[in-house]
């Protein structure tokens, strides 16, 4: 009996003894942390409507990158602007279609969130600014320039 409690206190004092030989302390990782600093990589603006042309626009975009390394234009909850004919979603370098903006395709809704995929090639830092264009009359109703 007491041979077998001698061999547990060893045991257990040769485990406490490289346990703890360790000069890296143990920390937990916090997985809601490493989720929060995947969705850290992102371009974020304000909606605002193209001015002296009459519409309205609020809300935000996001250019965010997925877990898969995509990027996707997110409008927010709140969004909202002036319906028109021939709409679609822009990424462009200034507050028009500049000649290396890229066409998302065709706007979706005039309010609430909604997801427009970015092709593949393009950066998190290609492009400025997210317009709601109108293609027939050549007008951005709105731009959300991308901080």
């Amino acid at each position: 009996m007491i041979m077998k409690l001698l061999n547990i206190l060893l045991l257990t004092l040769t485990v406490f003894a490289l346990g703890c030989g360790s000069d890296t302390p143990m920390t937990a990782v916090n997985t809601d942390e490493m989720e929060e600093e995947n969705k850290a990589l992102f371009r974020r603006g304000t909606f605002a409507p193209t001015p002296d042309i009459g519409k309205e626009a609020m809300g935000s975009a996001t250019l965010n990158t997925l877990s898969s390394a995509m990027l996707r234009v997110e409008f927010s909850q709140d969004f909202s602007v002036t319906d028109g004919p021939g709409l679609f979603v822009y990424l462009s370098n200034a507050e028009f279609p500049t000649s290396d903006a890229i066409n998302l395709g065709s706007f979706l809704t005039p309010m609430g969130a909604q997801n427009y995929s970015v092709p593949d090639g393009v950066s998190l830092d290609t492009f400025t600014h997210v317009l709601i264009h109108c293609v027939p009359y050549n007008v951005t109703f709105a731009f959300a320039e991308l901080k």
